[in-house]
């Protein structure tokens, strides 16, 4: 199974995590990572790496991130630089986040690309058609 890393700003990966536990149930090798006021980007480092090692099962990790260019972000493409087997995806959302966890026996390749397109399929605008 390929875990899965949630790395945001503030409480966002634990509210998406339980929001997609509510509805999914309990999840395995997944953890969250948050990125607090105050905190320092070494100690971030550490906590994402120690994150990784914990879900990792030699099938690959799938890190999900909040937005491009923030600390979260910029961290967790550092660890896909050095370790083979780690994506990265941003623009984390709960359409990607319910798409991603039932699917993680497919390759990691495979995953990342679900979660792309998930997360995009995720974003509608509700439209009031006339009858």
């Amino acid at each position: 199974m390929i875990g899965v890393v949630i790395v945001t700003h503030g409480g966002l990966a634990g509210a998406l995590l339980n929001a997609a536990e509510l509805i999914m149930g309990k999840q395995e090798q997944i953890a969250v990572v948050e990125f607090e006021l105050g905190d320092a980007i070494a100690d971030l480092q550490v906590r994402t790496a120690q994150a990784v090692q914990k879900v990792d099962t030699n099938q690959g990790v799938l890190l999900l991130v909040d937005l491009v260019g923030g600390s979260p972000y910029n961290v967790t493409a550092m660890l896909a630089m050095q370790k083979c087997g780690i994506e990265v995806v941003t623009g984390i959302n709960l359409p990607m986040l319910l798409e991603v966890l039932p699917a993680r026996n497919l390759e990691l390749r495979t995953l990342t690309d679900l979660a792309l397109e998930s997360g995009c399929n995720g974003i509608n605008k509700f439209v009031i058609s006339n009858f």
